[in-house]
Order: C-alpha cells, then structure tokens, then sequence
C-alpha cells in the first residue's frame, strides 16, 4: 500500500447549502436524510396482450402496470379457459408460467415447447379465455391483476422434437449445454400438408458460422474450403414423407447446401458442432433457424435458442459484503469559515491505493465424481474480470474513486475539515458447473477482495472537528 496526502481546496465567497458525508457509490454507507419508503406490493394490471396469433416459438407481449421487479418477487402468468382444436375436440386450459420481466409495464411469454393449449401438443386451434398476472412478493404477498378476456388463434407451427447433444442420454430438447458438442435436431411440422413424392414438403435450417462449427463431406475438396467463416449457413432438406426433418452431426443423408446467395450442391454433414465461447465470455447464446413450406405455399417457421456454458461458468447479481471499515482518515488541514462562511470542495489525486485479490470457497458437498475442481482455479477457463464486471488484478485507488468529489459549505465561525475512510469489501460471485445436458450444481463462490472509499467534511465550532464516518470495525474475519 502506498499512501499521501494530496488534495485541492477551491474556495469561493459564494454561499449554498452544506454538505455531509458522500454516499459511497457502491451503496456500502446508506445516504442521509430520511428513510426510503417500504416497499409495497402493488395489484399489477393489464392493458393489451397482443398478438392474437401464435405459433410454436412467438411471444405474447403483455403491456400494463406495476410488475414486480426481480429484487422483490417474481411474476406469474395464469391462462385460464377453453382450447378448441382443429379437428372438433375441446379441451380446459389452466396453465401458469413465468414470463420475462422487461420492466414494471412490460412482459413477454414465449410459446414452446410446444402448442401448450393442447392436450396434445400438436393441434391447431383456437385458445378462448381469461389472462392473468400475479406479483409474488418475496414477503409472502400476492397480488393478481383483474382478468383480461383474451383469444390466441395457433398459427401453423414447427414442434422440435430433439435438440440435444448427440449419444447422450438427455432430455429431447434442452436448452443449455456445453460448447464444441457434436448436436441432432429435429422439427416436426405442423397445419402444414403431409409431405408426399407428388408434394414435397421442403425445410430449410440456417446456422451461424460465428455460432457453430459446421462442415461438410463435399466430394474430395476440404470442407473447411467451402464453409464460411462468418454469415448464414443454409440446408435445405425436401422431404417426400411425413412432415419431420433432422440434421445431426455426422449424418450420412444428402442435402442441398447454400452459403450466401450461392448454391454449392448436395452433401451430407460430416460436423456440426456447438461453437467455442470467446475468451473474454463465459457463456453464450446461440439460435437454430428453421422454416418450412409445404407444396401450397403455406409455411412456418422456429428460432430455436441455446446457451452454450463452459463446464465452470460463473454468475455474479453484485452481492456483496463489509469485511472491514478502517478509521477514518483526516486528509486536509482545518479550515476556518471565517466572518461569512466559505465553500469548498475536495477532489483526491494521490492518497491511497490497494490490490485486489480472488480466493475460493468450495462446495464441500459435491463428490470428485460429480464436478472435479482443478488445483488452479483459473484453469476453468472462466474470465473472472468479465464475470465481475471489473479488472480482478488493478490496483484500486482512492484518486479514481468516484465518490471522493465532495463538495460543502462551512458556517460564519465555524471549522471544517475533510476524512476518508477505506473499506474491504467482499464480493461474491456463485461459480456454477454445467453437464452437456445443461444441468447445473454449485461449485462454490468466487470471492473477491475489493476496496472502497468513502470522504466526509465536518464542521464544528472548534478545530479539529471530528468525523461523522462510522468507526472502526471488523465484520469477517
């Protein structure tokens, strides 16, 4: 650590209001005044729910007021009603599912895995009922919104079928595994006609070079030769029975192959592979695009959507805890008010500066079996700097801390005088391992040690005046 005194005082005969002590601008000290109004779980309302078709994949939007935010409770969905399907049949809906919180008057629910109205999953029809939305708060309290008369029309609609990681043992469809894994997919189509010789039904998926690793069996030319490295990759797969279609990692069936506006020719897959993250992530979503036309034209379509972890990944939501405040500080000299008082204003360049450091936590319940954890932490490919959302290894100043610009007022006879004080502060990430089938355990926490700097200008009648800073004290040992 390496510490001096280094300030700048502006003085200036114009008077405005005192100031205390800064709030620090990680929230460690609460700001003064009065005390924040409790928080109060309000009855949510809906104004429009649009729109009033669907297909396997779309999101319903739902527009309205007072959502519960993530930070005290979470927000259900309730579909209540009746399905009318397309071949005559009728079945009661009473389905509850979380949706996505965009903001207190916005949410959105994505229709999969499949048609979730039907017994069945795979009819089209008519869903005729009632929306609702309830806040659950992490109080205990529920509030539910006033019903809204709602109709979903399903539109045609591809199901997939399997999206997994190929060999394994998974659930059909997940949706997160791990990178560089060799993938099967499957979609089944939907209010679409049945494909026969006469009238085939055609499908068309598209990868991402940037997503996927994508090669082909073209003849005796490399396949990397032919395979771009960034843009859409397109197979086109003309089925004659049925109205499924799979393409899968090293499948032998031929398909007709696009890249960009140009057509290469038919070749079968020899790789199709999950990508690698990039090295300053620590996980990444990827999308399959599938679409299909049936011989009358009519089509649909499905943007299916995985996260790609590494086996150790991290998530850190800005937990944090005080180890350790220091004694405050004083970092000026006393300065008088004089006969008509004064302002001033302190602003840091030099004075204190300390490392921050990582340590470990393990999950002592987990079996070497379970989630081998490597001698060297770092060699799980996590970017600790990224994850945290700052550099673990810079050295933390007090001269870049935003919360070191102060400003005050000093009375007509009175002393002023500023302190800083330094706080440890831990910050706890969870450091999560992931299998192929995107299950997830807790390995343990990733801790990092980091510092804070708060100031505070007091006044008093005499010199020196004492600081308004808490004391000194240990929270961790």
């Amino acid at each position: 650590m390496r510490s001096s005194r280094h300030l700048h005082l502006i003085v200036a005969a114009t008077l405005f209001a005192a100031c205390g002590g800064a709030e620090d601008e990680n929230n460690i000290y609460p700001p003064t005044g009065p005390e924040p109004t409790p928080w109060v779980n309000k009855q949510p309302v809906i104004q429009v729910a649009s729109p009033g078709e669907l297909a396997v994949g779309d999101v319903l939007t739902v527009l309205g007021q007072n959502f519960v935010d993530a930070q005290h409770g979470r927000v259900l969905i309730a579909l209540k009603g009746t399905y009318f399907d397309d071949e005559g049949g009728t079945s009661a809906v009473d389905l509850q599912a979380t949706p996505q919180v965009k903001n207190s008057g916005k949410l959105t629910w994505e229709m999969l895995p499949n048609i979730v109205f039907d017994k069945t999953g795979d009819h089209l029809g008519k869903f005729v009922g009632n929306l609702i939305v309830l806040n659950q708060g992490n109080d205990g309290s529920q509030q539910f919104s006033a019903p809204l008369p709602i109709t979903i029309q399903v539109k045609p609609s591809l199901i997939p079928r399997m999206a997994r990681p190929t060999g394994t043992s998974c659930g059909s469809v997940v949706a997160d595994t791990l990178e560089n894994l060799p993938m099967a997919f499957t979609v089944e189509a939907v209010g679409l006609r049945p494909a026969s010789k006469d009238n085939p039904l055609t499908f068309y998926w598209t990868f991402l070079a940037e997503q996927w690793k994508v090669a082909f069996n073209y003849g005796t030319l490399d396949p990397s030769s032919v395979t771009p490295k960034k843009g859409a990759i397109q197979i086109e797969d003309v089925v004659e029975s049925g109205r499924t279609s799979s393409v899968a990692d090293g499948g032998s069936r031929n398909f007709l192959l696009k890249v960009g506006s140009d057509i290469l020719g038919t070749s079968s897959l020899k790789e199709l592979k999950t990508g690698v993250i990039a090295e300053q992530g620590n996980n990444m979503p990827i999308t399959v695009n599938v679409a299909a036309v049936d011989s009358t034209g009519k089509s649909a379509k499905l943007s299916l959507r995985v996260v790609i972890h590494r086996k150790a990944d991290m998530t850190y939501d800005g937990t944090s805890q005080i180890a350790e405040r220091f004694p405050p500080v004083m970092v000026s000299d006393c300065i008088p008010g004089g006969d008509i008082g004064r302002d001033v204003s302190y602003h840091e360049s030099s004075s204190e500066s300390r490392s921050r450091s990582l340590s470990f936590s393990w999950n002592a319940n987990l079996g070497v079996n379970v989630a081998p954890i490597p001698s060297n932490p770092f060699m799980m490919g996590i970017n600790f700097s990224v994850g945290f959302g700052m550099n673990i290894h810079e050295q933390v100043s007090s001269d870049r801390s935003k919360s070191l610009a102060l400003n005050g007022h000093i009375l007509p006879g009175q002393y002023a005088a500023f302190y800083r004080q330094t706080t440890k502060v831990y910050r706890i990430a969870k450091l999560m391992g992931f299998t192929e089938c995107g299950q997830s355990f807790h390995l343990g926490d990733a801790i990092l040690t980091d510092w804070l700097y708060t100031p505070d200008m007091a006044s008093g009648p005499t010199c020196t005046p004492p600081s308004k800073l808490p004391p000194a004290q240990k929270f961790i040992d």
